[in-house]
């Protein structure tokens, strides 16, 4: 039997790439809305046929650094001990409500997302966007 997706789970994720594994970075991930989930599959994929040539394969464009971000704007739920990289003070996490996916949604502001190193923002991505393997691993909250 399958079991449903309690979108409203969380989880504390820390990095295993983490430079300070004594005093980590503490992530609050949730799970994305099924709207926003197909919002983003559809604004950073495309399928293009040549109508010239209809027989031949479709070009398949994808945006991964669009779609790593967006899934991290709206799946980061929270940060505990990450450095700002002028203050060196603890960022304080702040939100933006915005439409997106066709619903009035909060996301991670841009000022904290641009602080995030890319290869963070992969990882975080794949945990988020991997639901189904969202409860494996760590202890949830």
């Amino acid at each position: 039997m399958f079991t449903g997706i309690d979108r409203n789970e969380i989880k504390r994720y820390t990095s295993p790439n983490d430079p300070d594994q004594s005093n980590p970075t503490v992530f609050t991930l949730g799970l994305l809305d099924p709207n926003v989930r197909n919002t983003i599959e559809d604004c950073t994929s495309s399928f293009d046929i040549d109508p010239k040539n209809p027989n031949d394969k479709p070009k398949v464009n994808f945006s991964l650094g669009k779609r790593n971000h967006l899934i991290v704007k709206y799946g980061l739920k929270g940060i505990e001990g990450f450095i700002h990289p002028k203050t060196k003070e603890q960022i304080k996490f702040e939100t933006k409500s915005g439409h997106f996916g066709g619903k009035f949604i909060e996301g991670v502001s841009d000022d904290i997302l641009d602080m995030l190193p890319s290869n963070v923002k992969v990882e975080l991505a794949e945990v988020i966007w991997n639901e189904d393997k969202f409860n494996e691993g760590e202890a949830k909250n």
